[in-house]
């Protein structure tokens, strides 16, 4: 059995807790950010009126700060075929498959603004490669997303204005080869990471144990007002790509058909939710091959920040991702699957390092904030064995398992 991700896309429902060489593509989105913001035409008012005031997570303990988030809204990949906004509709979806569309645009340059909002104080106004770096992986709509977010994060001031008219600056947005997102592709990992390939497949077949009868009954029920004939050997296939071309066409506020109501959100989203983490993050294998090695850079900077050996001595790292990179890490920091829905787009987790002004002790605090929230505030997350502020060396030995990886290329061949 072949199993294809096209469930990265997937922009609805939330997430609950139980208590590249690329210097091409990087400039090519550059200019087509240059040209948004001057479609947009952005201007100084257009800038947060408290632009100057400490953000409210900019506390005296904060030493330390990175950010990791889902790209913003994209087109759908594999649809049905009585759907009404077809993939080839260029007034719906003019950038095409997979491609960020003009509400993730936006929803990523709200993200940065908030983020700037949350940590004004703590962040320079001003951009500096030695206080700040960010990352991407190499697929157009994350890039895309970084560097909206970046345009949020980071609107020119003073010196940094070159263009009265464009109150926009290039900030680098630096290839991110260790988050293995590509791996939840089968035709990928078989070749790349055999080890995810077999785990992953282990997963989606006691899935299909237990729910493929629910999600055979789904489709078929569905299939008079979709005119998809269900596959019994593409099941996984056609239930993400209904779930997912619903999700989009909702997210991008867009009118459903009337007989979705019968079928979306519910009992549909329990569904995917079920096949997403067998999908992605089944179990601690396919945590650790997924997202172990971004953990383990994640997990060096803030110990380099904490023994003052971080050089450059930088404030903060962004990554430009998916939501399999929100997957894994949660994942990750969940001590497995529990409590994980599907993340939604834009959405966002926040590692916050902390040094107790008193004991001199480094803490972590995770945030997340969901991405279709209408105020994008974010929630102090919990995981099990560390109280939402945990002190570093014990978060990082939980969760040593999933990152102690020493050869990925090796290991995922054994």
């Amino acid at each position: 059995v072949v199993w294809v991700s096209t469930f990265d896309n997937t922009p609805r429902a939330m997430i609950s807790f139980r208590a590249g060489l690329v210097d091409f593509p990087v400039v090519v989105i550059v200019a087509v950010v240059a040209v948004y913001f001057v479609s947009k035409s952005f201007s100084s008012a257009d800038q947060p009126s408290a632009a100057n005031s400490p953000g409210p997570r900019a506390a005296s303990t904060l030493q330390f700060l990175i950010v990791v988030n889902r790209h913003g809204n994209r087109g759908f990949y594999d649809s049905f075929p009585t759907n009404p906004y077809p993939i080839n509709d260029t007034k719906v979806w003019p950038f095409g498959a997979g491609q960020l569309t003009m509400k993730g645009r936006d929803q990523l340059y709200a993200l940065g603004a908030k983020i700037r909002s949350l940590y004004n104080g703590f962040l320079s106004d001003l951009y500096f490669p030695e206080d700040f770096k960010a990352y991407s992986t190499l697929l157009d709509r994350t890039l895309q997303s970084g560097l909206m977010f970046l345009a949020g994060l980071f609107p020119p001031k003073g010196f940094e204005v070159w263009n009265e008219s464009l109150l926009w600056q290039p900030i680098p947005l630096y290839p991110c080869d260790l988050d293995r997102t590509r791996m939840v592709s089968s035709v990928i990992s078989k070749v790349e990471c055999p080890k995810y390939n077999l785990a992953q497949n282990e997963s989606l077949n006691k899935f299909l144990e237990v729910y493929g009868p629910n999600a055979t009954a789904l489709l078929n029920s569905m299939e008079p007002y979709t005119g998809l004939a269900v596959e019994p050997q593409s099941l996984v296939s056609q239930t993400i790509a209904v779930w997912d071309t619903l999700a989009c066409i909702d997210s991008e506020g867009l009118a459903l058909p009337p007989w979705t109501k019968s079928f979306y959100p519910e009992p549909m989203e329990d569904l995917a939710v079920k096949l997403y983490k067998a999908f992605t993050i089944g179990s601690d294998d396919m945590i650790r091959y997924l997202q172990g090695e971004l953990f383990k850079e994640m997990a060096g900077l803030m110990r380099s920040k904490a023994n003052n050996t971080l050089s450059p001595d930088r404030r903060m790292y962004y990554y430009s991702g998916h939501d399999h990179t929100l997957m894994g890490l949660l994942g990750i920091l969940n001590q497995g699957d529990a409590g994980i829905n599907i993340v939604s787009t834009s959405s966002a987790l926040i590692f916050e390092l902390h040094k107790d002004n008193q004991t001199n002790i480094f803490y972590i605090q995770v945030l997340y904030i969901d991405g279709h929230s209408p105020d994008l505030e974010p929630t102090l997350l919990s995981f099990p064995g560390c109280n939402s502020g945990c002190e570093l060396n014990t978060l990082l030995n939980l969760t040593e398992k999933y990152y102690n990886i020493t050869d990925y290329a090796a290991e995922c061949q054994d």
